[in-house]
């Protein structure tokens, strides 16, 4: 089939683009806007069947539709305060800031969403926030992985409220050589299929070795449960009562302790919440070594996944996330055909503290069946898009002969992944993402045999003009195998920054 684009709707979007651009240079003609920052992004993807391919729309917070071609705008507005005052030089106690961030997409079904809208506050050492915010969960290479396991930014973001360190705090009674990075958050499931549903997360890290060391050690863990809620389809469940999942905060400590509540069953909850846990909790143990000189970094990870105490005392090993992460940190911005960052990794899932639930002679749960629930029927997902690894898809994403009775129909996958970064001269900079995947279904529905998917991109990203406040961004991907549709497709866009800093996309 011969690529295509729906013409009048890429033009009507461009059309929309410039006159938004035209408005905002209006504004700030001869102002200066500083902390402010505002940039537009407005463009289109196509594909040979009709499927947006996978390196194209995973790991984009939700923004990127499934279906292609389409056309989209995007606008990105906000405020970050310096850590410096730029006038007095003096360090900056307190600051705020906010960002929102609307995307349109127009194609066989026309969206608006808001992927980022919050505002926060913060202090020399914490920071509060309140919305929407672009996140990942766990650590990694953030710029170039292929996903991390428990979050990896493919869904929109779930709204909550926020308190934080802002990133790695020194403990300066240990001389500095010690240092945490933590959080705590209550968040909203604005799912459609189930209401009411509530988010608890947290997370804590501790490294070793000084800010400025050589040789530096991450360790850290990571929680999050989804509990509460009610749903028509939950009415004939034997896992609730009257549709109804307990949503009380008396169940709070349960929910943060992940211990089991004091009764088997009472008016809130059959035995299912009471020989168990309440809510669906996932979470992850960190682990990487960092090497940094005045030229370059190299971050070696490990991301272990557990949804159960199995997981937790790491009875489902090697299951999780392995990756080598090297970058330039000194760019010589005139050298042509330089390598400036690149990343290797291995993910398997097919562990899962073993294939059946009953384990003889153990005191753990076998069969851990990742990112599924049986009282969350789309489980470790929101609207839609698996909030982990999207290597573990939904089946809305997979090939239509895949037809399981669970909402992740595949999360047994061994995952080979290579990606890189470099320029070919100074404003053309390119990309590219390689996977190849074995999948085996679930440990109750098993595929026939493995099924094998190649998914390839090559981006380029180039600045238009002496101050490259324009950048034109071209892509090609391209999915071969058995578990995607088999896919060619090709994206287009041009973001401009309006005011502030020059950024990369508004992704």
């Amino acid at each position: 089939m011969i690529l295509g684009m729906r013409y009048r709707q890429f033009i009507a979007t461009n059309v929309i683009g410039l006159v938004v651009t035209g408005l905002f240079s209006q504004a700030v003609r001869g102002q200066v806007a500083h902390p402010l920052h505002a940039q537009i992004e407005t463009g289109g993807i196509t594909s040979s069947c009709g499927e947006t391919p996978f390196w194209l729309r995973v790991n984009q917070f939700g923004i990127i539709p499934q279906a292609a071609p389409l056309a989209m705008v995007r606008v990105r507005v906000s405020r970050t305060d310096n850590a410096v005052d730029t006038a007095t030089h003096q360090t900056n106690r307190f600051g705020w800031g906010f960002a929102l961030n609307p995307v349109l997409n127009l194609g066989s079904r026309n969206q608006l969403l808001l992927p980022e809208v919050y505002v926060t506050v913060r202090s020399n050492t914490f920071e509060m926030w309140a919305g929407r915010r672009r996140e990942l969960i766990g650590l990694g290479d953030s710029l170039l992985s292929s996903g991390f396991v428990i979050g990896s930014g493919n869904a929109l973001p779930i709204p909550k409220i926020q308190l934080a360190t802002r990133g790695y705090v020194p403990l300066k009674f240990l001389k500095r050589f010690v240092a945490i990075n933590a959080g705590y958050a209550h968040g909203w499931f604005t799912n459609a299929y189930i209401q009411g549903s509530y988010l608890h997360q947290k997370y804590l890290y501790w490294r070793f070795g000084k800010p400025k060391s050589f040789l530096k050690v991450h360790l850290g863990l990571n929680h999050q449960v989804q509990w509460g809620g009610q749903a028509d389809y939950l009415l004939t469940s034997p896992y609730a009562l009257n549709g109804r999942l307990p949503a009380s905060f008396s169940y709070y400590g349960n929910i943060i302790m992940a211990t089991r509540p004091n009764d088997i069953e009472n008016d809130d909850y059959n035995s299912f919440d009471g020989a168990y846990r309440i809510g669906n909790h996932v979470g992850g143990h960190d682990l990487g070594i960092q090497l940094t000189t005045t030229r370059e970094t190299i971050l070696l990870y490990f991301q272990h996944p557990f949804e159960d105490v199995s997981g937790l005392l790491w009875q489902n090993l090697p299951d999780g996330l392995i990756g080598f992460s090297w970058r330039r940190l000194v760019i010589d911005r005139l050298a042509a055909g330089q390598l400036d960052h690149f990343v290797l990794e291995y993910l398997t899932t097919l562990d899962q503290s073993g294939s059946t639930f009953w384990v003889p002679n153990s005191a753990y749960q076998g069969a851990d069946n990742y990112f599924n629930h049986a009282q969350y029927r789309e489980g470790w997902s929101y609207h839609g898009r698996a909030i982990g690894t999207p290597f573990i898809a939904p089946q809305t994403e997979l090939r239509s002969a895949i037809n399981r009775s669970v909402f992740f129909a595949d999360n047994r996958v061994e995952v080979y992944y290579a990606g890189a970064e470099g320029r070919l001269i100074n404003k053309l900079r390119w990309t590219i993402k390689l996977a190849y995947s074995w999948h085996y279904g679930t440990y109750a529905e098993q595929f026939d045999r493995a099924l094998t998917q190649y998914s390839f991109l090559l981006s380029t990203r180039t600045g238009l003009g002496k101050l490259s406040k324009t950048w034109l961004q071209t892509a090609i991907a391209l999915d071969c195998g058995e578990v995607y549709p088999s896919t060619l497709g090709a994206s287009l866009s041009l973001s401009h920054t309006i005011f502030g800093k020059t950024r990369s996309s508004t992704n």
